[in-house]
């Protein structure tokens, strides 16, 4: 997720120490922020699935998020609600270090580039360049986590089992990447909107509220905006990495998607979803600080 890993990097941003010492703190960093983003997905994957089911699924029309959990948790077990969980959660990491990578280096030609006078408009051009970059493997994560989350009843297809099916059915391009447009377009300005959001927040909020409350005011707000700007983007992506791979090209591309839902239920097609994923980004984000705060202090406390 976009907000998981970009409050994870903006709230703990490297020093400008030299050797060895920005090395580790580099390190301390990067493991306070995937072992943060880990906790956030795991404290906001119910939501998630409530999102994607009432994003993707007929089932679920003019449900609410509520709803969706209630039924979900009644007819196929609490556990349905963490459907998918193993492959966003594994790969945390990896695109934590994506992340620290792509715009680490982004950032540092940009201001060289620019100078030093223009940080926000660096931060939002590095971040939707390291959004960009991510896209790809968010793409086939996030298709692999949409399979299962929409599959009725706890059993099904494990998500490993789901990867390797659409590999051998379709092959690499379309079984592992099938909604990588969508993915892009939503990942790569939602980073860099979420940077300019979060940091002018917490400028804003300096001198009125405590550290903690502001980190969590500013991290939640940003990942509204963030979120809610790209909504309509995120409903035709879940509704695309949904689709089985017996459905024909034409129902695959984004504009047939956008068609039939415009025709069958207005604009309120691109709305589907958006209370879950205003109330996950919220719950993403409180959690993924209380994890990484706990993570450097255990570095910490393992350091000294």
């Amino acid at each position: 997720s976009v907000a998981i890993l970009a409050q994870a990097f903006h709230a703990s941003r490297p020093s400008r120490a030299v050797g060895g010492r920005a090395m580790s703190e580099a390190l301390r960093d990067f493991f306070g922020g995937t072992l943060g983003g880990m906790t956030g997905i795991l404290a906001g994957h119910p939501l998630d699935t409530a999102k994607t089911r009432l994003q993707a699924m007929s089932h679920f029309d003019r449900g609410t998020t509520y709803q969706v959990l209630s039924h979900t948790a009644r007819d196929e077990g609490y556990r349905a609600l963490y459907k998918g969980l193993s492959f966003p959660l594994c790969s945390t990491a990896l695109l934590n270090a994506v992340v620290f990578g792509v715009e680490g280096i982004s950032e540092r030609a940009l201001k060289s580039l620019w100078s030093e006078e223009r940080p926000m408009l660096t931060g939002f051009v590095a971040g939707c360049i390291a959004g960009l970059a991510q896209s790809p493997l968010v793409c086939t994560v996030d298709l692999v986590k949409t399979q299962r989350q929409v599959q009725l009843g706890w059993h099904g297809d494990s998500p490993v089992g789901i990867f390797r099916s659409r590999i051998s059915d379709v092959g690499l391009r379309r079984g592992a990447f099938q909604g990588l447009g969508p993915t892009a377009l939503k990942e790569c300005p939602s980073y860099g909107v979420y940077f300019l959001v979060y940091e002018q927040s917490k400028r804003l909020s300096e001198g009125h509220l405590p550290t903690v409350p502001a980190t969590l005011l500013s991290g939640g707000l940003a990942g509204c905006v963030a979120l809610g700007m790209i909504h309509p983007v995120e409903v035709v992506k879940s509704r695309i990495q949904a689709l089985p791979t017996s459905c024909s090209h034409q129902e695959r591309t984004p504009l047939y998607v956008i068609r039939q839902g415009l025709h069958r239920e207005g604009l309120a097609f691109f709305l589907r979803g958006f209370g879950a994923a205003m109330a996950r980004a919220f719950v993403v984000n409180a959690a993924t600080f209380g994890g990484y705060e706990a993570a450097v202090a255990a570095w910490d406390g393992v350091a000294v």
